[in-house]
C-alpha cells in the first residue's frame, strides 16, 4: 500500500508534528508513506533527516492549479493508492485527483471551525473517510452536516521515545537558556499568535511573580505576535523575567527545562499537541478549558483547567502549583500515565493503519 500524506503549509505546527509521527508509525506497519510538503520547509527537512520519503508539494491557495498538477504527478510516479489531506485548501485537489485516478481519499480534520456549505457537499460526495483529531472536532463536523458514518475520532499522539523525561537534559538545557537551579520556569511552547493566549499568560505571570520573585517566563517558539508581547513586557517592567527562544526543533528540551507548562489558548483548539507533549515529559500542565483539551485533561486529576482569557484564574493556577510542589509532581506523573495509556504513537498509528487497510480492501474489491 502506498500512501501520500499532504502537509502543504509553510509553517511548522502541531499538524507538521502529526505528519512525522504518523509517517513513522505507518512505515513500521509496512505501509509505504510519502510526505507531500514544501521543499526547504521544516517538515521536509525533518522528514529527510528521519528517512521518510518526501516530495516537494506546495499549495498557495485553492486556485494554485500548477500545484494540483504536481500532486497528480507525485500520485502517478509513486503509485499512490490513498491520499490524505490535512489542510482545508487541500480538500478540492484531493477530491479531484482521487476521483480522476480512482484513488481513496482521507481528510484528517485538525480544525474546529464549521465547514462551508460547498465544502460540505464536496466531502459528502467525494471523500471516503474523515479522521477527526478529537470528539470536539467530530461534533463540529456533524453540526456542519457531515454524516457521522464517515467520521472516526483518532487522537493525536507523541513519540514516547523522544518525549522521555528520563533522558536527563534538564540541568544542561536550563543552563544554556540562562536559568539558575532556583528559578521556577513557566513555559509555553508553539507559534506565538494572538489566539494562542500568550498575552493572557504574560499578565497572569505578572500577577503571580509579585509573590514569587524566582518566577521566569519562557516563550519557546516564534510568530507574528511576539513583538506585541515584548512591548507589553517592557510596559509592565518585567522584560528581564521573560525569555524568547525563537523556533526550536528540540521542544522536548524546552519542556524538560520548565517547571510548569501553560497552554493559554483563547481560540478554537481542536486538540492540543503541546498538552500531550508536556504531559509526556511529566510536566504539570495548566490549559484552557476549550475545544479538545478537556478530552485530554481532567481538572485536578492530571492537570489544571481554566476558562480561556480568565487571567485571574490562570494566575491562581500558576500560584497553586508554585506553592504546592507535591501537587505539581503528582500531576506530572499522572499526565505521563495518561499519555502512555491514551495518546501513544503506537496506538495512534495502529488505529490509522486499520482505517487505511480497510479502505484498501474496498479499493481492491471495486
Amino acid at each position: 500500500m502506498n500512501v501520500l500524506l499532504l502537509y502543504t503549509g509553510k509553517h511548522w505546527s502541531g499538524i507538521g508534528s502529526h505528519g512525522v509521527v504518523l509517517a513513522q508509525g505507518l512505515m513500521r506497519k509496512g505501509i509505504n508513506v510519502i510526505l507531500g510538503c514544501p521543499q526547504g520547509g521544516k517538515l521536509y527537512e525533518q522528514a529527510r533527516a528521519l528517512g521518510i520519503p518526501a516530495r516537494d508539494v506546495r499549495l498557495k491557495n485553492l486556485m494554485d492549479f500548477p500545484s494540483w498538477y504536481r500532486m497528480l504527478r507525485v500520485a502517478r510516479q509513486d503509485n499512490i493508492d490513498i491520499v490524505c489531506a490535512n489542510l482545508g485548501k487541500e480538500y478540492w485537489p484531493l477530491a479531484v485527483i482521487c476521483r480522476f485516478m480512482g484513488l481513496k481519499s482521507v481528510i484528517v480534520r485538525h480544525q474546529m471551525n464549521k465547514l462551508k456549505t460547498l465544502t460540505n457537499r464536496l466531502i459528502a460526495g467525494d471523500i471516503d473517510k474523515i479522521i477527526a483529531v478529537s470528539g470536539a472536532v467530530k461534533d463540529t463536523l456533524i453540526r456542519s452536516g457531515i454524516s457521522a458514518d464517515i467520521v472516526e475520532v483518532i487522537y493525536n499522539s507523541v513519540d514516547l521515545s523522544r518525549f522521555d523525561p528520563t533522558k536527563g537534559c534538564r540541568a544542561e538545557t536550563r543552563a544554556a537558556l540562562g536559568f539558575t537551579k532556583d528559578d521556577l520556569v513557566i513555559a509555553t511552547v508553539g507559534r506565538i499568535t494572538e489566539d494562542k493566549g500568550g498575552l493572557d499568560l504574560l499578565y497572569a505571570f505578572k500577577d503571580s511573580a509579585v509573590r514569587y520573585p524566582q518566577f521566569r517566563l519562557l516563550y519557546a517558539g516564534d510568530g507574528p505576535f511576539q513583538g506585541t508581547i515584548e512591548r507589553c513586557a517592557a510596559e509592565l517592567s518585567i522584560s528581564g523575567l521573560v525569555h524568547f527562544t525563537g523556533y526550536r526543533d528540540d521542544v522536548e528540551r524546552m519542556y524538560a527545562a520548565a517547571d510548569i507548562v501553560v497552554v493559554p489558548t483563547r481560540g478554537l483548539e481542536s486538540f492540543g499537541m503541546v498538552v500531550i507533549e508536556a504531559m509526556a515529559m511529566e510536566r504539570p500542565v495548566i490549559a484552557s478549558d476549550v475545544g479538545g483539551i478537556p478530552e485530554i485533561i481532567t481538572h485536578r486529576a492530571n492537570g489544571l483547567l481554566f476558562r480561556p482569557t480568565d487571567r485571574a484564574a490562570l494566575s491562581a493556577c500558576i500560584s497553586e502549583l508554585a506553592g504546592n510542589p507535591s501537587l505539581a509532581t503528582e500531576l506530572g506523573v499522572k499526565g505521563r500515565k495518561t499519555v502512555e495509556d491514551c495518546f501513544s504513537d503506537t496506538a495512534f498509528s495502529d488505529r490509522f493503519a486499520d482505517v487505511l487497510f480497510n479502505l484498501m480492501s474496498h479499493l481492491q474489491d471495486e
